[in-house]
């Protein structure tokens, strides 16, 4: 079954948003690029990957994500066999270290072409596909104006989402207020998570998420910043809603350091951030082992970066709360020929070999030509 990999392209795509997004530290411009990768075999299967450059969460821009493919992880990969995964990795790590986005896109071509190989979807890879399809959380965005906000989370319970992810970390009587609208307006059938993207300190994180939780929270993301894992702990500890680390966790070292120092309840798995398929999956078994469930988070990617974690999520018994992977509903048009927007509140996982999705050229507008 030995492949060797022939040739790899990367190349940016402008995405436009129809929906405007911002969190408490940073918002999301109208249009930004992603990156895509395709990878080509001696044998004539090509493997696409995608990821999403945001400088302001993890330092990778995308012309440091194509520099660093072109010149340094492109051509390390020519004459590899894609299967060898590990060795991959470990050849990256003794060229160019950390640069986790880059390497993302290069892990899911990887696995899309190992699909494609053996004939069957990622998720059989990864461990089995253990449901064929999950629960999504729509999220409300910081800039959603109140006003706007019942309409937009009813419009979201009739398209069958059951959960509501609601964006804080600004004024503390206005999140209040966004929250109490929230479960006035979806009442108690509708499970509510907050996310304050490292938005408050510890003793002002404990104060407020008190006064929140008489809304029945789900959860709280990253009350924190990243850094402060003893910090989180400590709010952990003082609350009675879960807390779940987002920012913090960017590898199967961090995710040991949350784990040792109990710093979260819940682990949001963004399969771009540890570099991939291969060490998301490394954390999941880590947090099995630690009795800490888990959730797919998303860069909002587009439809290659959301079949990746569809397929994981698929995979993985761990992830028990319902994922966050709703990229697409945010574009005007998407990259792929497929639909993988969310139906009914529930994605499914796409069933043919590899990723399941293929790039539509007619859609892409890039700057590579």
């Amino acid at each position: 079954m030995h492949l060797e990999i022939a040739k790899v392209a990367a190349f940016p795509v402008k995405m436009t948003f129809s929906i405007p997004f911002s969190v408490s530290t940073f918002s999301i411009p109208t249009v930004r690029s992603h990156v895509v990768v395709v990878i080509h075999t001696d044998e004539g299967i090509s493997g696409v990957g995608e990821t999403v450059p945001t400088p302001v969460f993890h330092e990778e821009t995308v012309e440091s994500i194509l520099h660093n493919i072109k010149n340094y992880y492109g051509p390390a990969l020519i004459g590899e066999d894609p299967f060898n995964v590990e060795g991959i990795m470990d050849k990256f790590d003794r060229i160019l270290t950390g640069n986790p986005f880059a390497r993302a896109a290069i892990d899911f071509a990887l696995y899309d072409i190992m699909g494609k190989k053996t004939g069957i979807p990622v998720c059989m890879l990864l461990g089995g596909c253990y449901r064929d399809r999950y629960p999504v959380v729509w999220a409300v965005s910081l800039s959603s104006k109140t006003e706007n906000i019942v309409r937009e989370v009813t419009e979201r319970v009739e398209m069958g989402f059951r959960t509501m992810k609601i964006k804080v970390g600004g004024d503390p009587d206005e999140d209040l207020n966004r929250l109490r609208i929230v479960r006035e307006t979806v009442g108690s059938e509708v499970a509510i998570r907050v996310d304050a993207n490292q938005g408050w300190t510890a003793d002002k994180a404990i104060k407020i998420i008190r006064k929140m939780e008489k809304y029945d929270l789900q959860l709280v993301e990253q009350p924190v910043a990243a850094w402060d894992l003893e910090g989180m702990a400590r709010v952990a500890k003082a609350i009675d809603t879960p807390v779940m680390a987002d920012e913090s966790l960017f590898s199967p070292q961090t995710a040991m350091r949350i784990i040792r120092l109990e710093a979260a309840d819940i682990l949001n798995i963004k399969v771009m951030k540890p570099g991939g398929l291969y060490n998301s999956k490394k954390i999941a078994m880590m947090a099995e082992a630690a009795g800490i469930p888990c959730l797919v988070g998303s860069m909002i990617e587009a439809g290659v970066g959301t079949a990746a974690g569809a397929h994981f999520a698929a995979a993985n018994r761990v992830v028990s709360y319902p994922s966050e992977t709703i990229g697409p509903c945010y574009f005007e048009t998407d990259i792929v020929k497929e639909d993988m927007k969310p139906k009914d509140g529930f994605i499914r996982v796409p069933t043919k070999p590899g990723l399941g999705v293929e790039l539509d050229y007619s859609r892409i507008r890039s700057d590579h030509g």
